[in-house]
């Protein structure tokens, strides 16, 4: 529940290519005296949560949430691809919201990412009806404990701990390799491991040559003509190797052959590479051949989303939040600590 009507939220004339202004126009409002004493009025009436689905249809882009951009990254619902009729024309026009920051999970270094059109780079956000039931928290459950047990008691530590997390993201996970260089968790791999891509599953510039190749490079196959990549070392980015972009996401000839040549460049190169180790090689040695090899680069090249850190973002009510705004005064402050506290309880009511 909002207060009507909201500049920015027309369908009419914000759907599609216009979105992005749209959004920003609402999001300006929302900084308002007007905004703001409206919105009081409506919260503290007694039906606020009377027929209240306590979430909004819109689109939030994820520069402003901050949070991991690999699910707005997700390609299923764009054009061309599998649920391609389930998703609407005016989300295939949405514009680029523009540039994110990802990190090199060997360096830690900060580098922009160009978020692409055509509908990814939003977030609708999910209701916050029984929101202490849900925890962890964020789209990729990252933010918070796991307790399998569904008990009340369980959901509710659960809850605790995570919303802990949330309005004070100090309390959040630390990168165990990087450290405060990323700002938060990295999913690393926990022991040494390999990874095996099944013949049905390589590039057509690798598979039509599987036969010859298997015969010149026995390293690189198995006997049942997968390719099995390793020794990967424990502390290796779970998401280097689960996000390379296999496919390429284009429908043009040429690109597509250029896509395959550089996949097959990099599965050979790492392949290769880990066949130089010395046997028995140490997690160490193993770790420096995607550093010293260049292939950490390459492979983030060649990813579906580049973005390893999983537990960042969604500031919103604490003093990590920074926007660009025009005067200082539209920087909202971050809550006190008691004011934190009363916002906990009153979830739980929800």
């Amino acid at each position: 529940k909002i207060p009507t009507p909201a500049p920015g939220l027309d369908p009419a004339g914000c759907a599609g290519p216009g979105y992005l202004d749209c959004w920003k126009r609402y999001w300006k409002w929302t900084k308002t005296a007007e905004f703001k004493q409206k919105m009081r009025g409506i919260v503290l009436a007694k039906d606020f949560l009377d027929d209240n689905y306590l979430s909004t249809e819109v689109r939030v882009p994820v520069t402003l949430l901050q949070t991991n951009a690999c699910s707005p990254l997700a390609t299923n619902a764009i054009g061309g691809n599998i649920w391609d009729n389930f998703s609407s024309q005016s989300y295939k026009d949405l514009p680029s919201v523009g540039t994110v920051t990802v990190y090199n999970p060997f360096s830690g270094e900060a580098r922009p990412y160009q978020m692409p059109a055509g509908g990814r780079g939003y977030t609708r956000p999910p209701s916050l009806i029984s929101v202490w039931s849900t925890a962890p928290f964020l789209l990729n459950n990252s933010v918070g404990p796991f307790d399998p047990s569904p008990s009340v008691a369980a959901r509710m530590r659960s809850f605790n701990a995570s919303i802990e997390q949330m309005l004070w993201p100090e309390k959040r996970e630390k990168d165990s390799v990087l450290g405060d260089k990323v700002p938060g968790l990295i999913d690393r791999t926990s022991e040494t491991s390999y990874l095996t891509v099944p013949a049905g599953y390589l590039p057509d510039g690798l598979r039509q040559f599987r036969r010859p190749l298997n015969r010149y490079l026995p390293w690189l196959f198995t006997d049942a003509g997968d390719a099995r990549i390793g020794p990967i070392p424990a502390g290796t980015p779970v998401g280097l190797l689960a996000n390379l972009r296999l496919l390429p996401e284009t429908t043009d000839p040429a690109e597509r052959v250029a896509h395959d040549a550089k996949l097959v460049d990099v599965i050979v190169r790492l392949k290769h590479t880990f066949e130089s180790l010395p046997p028995n090689p140490t997690d160490e040695q193993a770790r420096q051949v995607f550093v010293d090899a260049d292939l950490g680069e390459r492979m983030l090249a060649l990813s579906k989303c580049p973005d390893l850190v999983v537990n960042r973002g969604h500031y919103f009510g604490t003093d990590y939040l920074k926007e660009e705004v025009d005067s200082p005064e539209e920087q909202e402050k971050g809550l006190t600590d008691e004011q934190k506290r009363d916002l906990i309880e009153f979830l739980k009511t929800l």
